[in-house]
């Protein structure tokens, strides 16, 4: 069994990984480090675990950690990990500039990037349609990722590097290109701030051009009132010279109406989390290479930097497919 610790625990997702790790066949949760020691142990109560002193006390303690820090912690955090030999999931982006993301890559970690969206049951049927290539050269792209604001440093761009465009671009990003093969070759975006949630963006429309001649755009708003049942989604659709192609990452969800009258949208079936995970735990059991390489990660990362640099300059921001930069 392998143990997992925690580098940091303010991400919404720090606790649903922690909590599918209470069932997980291959690992448990056993030790959690974050700057923030009243957080730390609030979050390493609910499962008993051990808290760090620090990040290197916590690599001691654990035989693989998840990053689930501020997104402006991750490069020092993944770095720490890398010199501890341990194996390393980290949350997306891959960090909030390209030097950051940089820093991550020459760190020598083994490292995969959480994008949970590619265990989607309904994206893995629609990877297969694709490969069974009778579908045609790609023409366009869709997607959208709408959710209400998660709360907590994601309103700081100081800690979280930006809003929505930073939040939810990349999982849309990296599903299209982990799905057709595609490389982005240029970003326009515009975002505002409309239910003034910190300093960040909360809306925004992202418009993708890949270097095959295929286009895309992106809806990564938090647009959704809060406790709204369905609030979360993820639906793209792909348009290739011989048909259409709708995905519904999130179709496999029942509505409860519960006594009070309020209703709550439930997945069924192995959820895409948990397949994360087991695919993670599996590769480092294995000696595998990571599932998601920090290739994959920096790809759909430099879409949402650059769509948030084009929203402050107000101009189309070129990219560079071969370089870890941005023009």
């Amino acid at each position: 069994m392998i143990r997992v610790g925690f580098l940091g625990c303010a991400h919404v997702h720090a606790a649903v990984y922690r909590d599918e790790l209470r069932v997980s066949p291959r690992g448990r949760a056993t030790a959690v480090f974050d700057h923030d020691r009243a957080r730390a142990t609030a979050f390493a109560a609910a499962d008993e675990l051990s808290v760090a002193q620090s990040a290197e006390h916590l690599c001691s303690l654990v035989d693989a950690v998840i990053v689930t820090s501020e997104h402006t912690a991750y490069a020092g955090l993944v770095t720490t990990a890398a010199a501890a030999g341990v194996p390393v999931l980290c949350e997306k982006p891959l960090g909030v500039s390209a030097e950051a993301a940089a820093t991550i890559q020459d760190s020598g970690a083994w490292l995969s990037v959480a994008f949970p969206v590619r265990y989607a049951h309904p994206v893995r049927q629609a990877k297969a349609e694709i490969e069974r290539g009778g579908l045609g050269r790609l023409l366009a792209m869709s997607g959208t990722n709408h959710g209400s604001f998660p709360g907590g440093f994601f309103g700081s761009r100081a800690a979280a590097g930006g809003g929505a465009l930073i939040d939810h671009v990349v999982h849309v990003a990296d599903a299209l290109r982990w799905l057709t093969g595609c490389e982005y070759r240029a970003v326009y975006a515009e975002a505002g701030r409309f239910a003034g949630v910190g300093d960040v963006e909360d809306a925004g429309q992202v418009t993708v051009t890949t270097t095959g001649g295929a286009w895309a755009t992106i809806d990564p708003s938090w647009s959704r009132p809060a406790g709204m049942p369905g609030a979360n989604d993820l639906l793209m659709t792909l348009w290739f010279e011989h048909g259409q192609l709708s995905v519904d990452a999130f179709a496999r969800h029942a509505s409860l109406a519960r006594a009070d009258g309020s209703v709550a949208e439930l997945p069924y079936g192995r959820g895409m989390d948990a397949e994360l995970l087991d695919d993670w735990l599996r590769a480092i059991e294995c000696g595998a290479p990571p599932p998601v390489p920090g290739a994959d990660g920096w790809k759909a990362t430099q879409v949402a930097l650059a769509a948030l640099r084009s929203a402050d300059e107000g101009r189309v921001i070129p990219l560079n497919p071969a370089k870890a930069d941005l023009t």
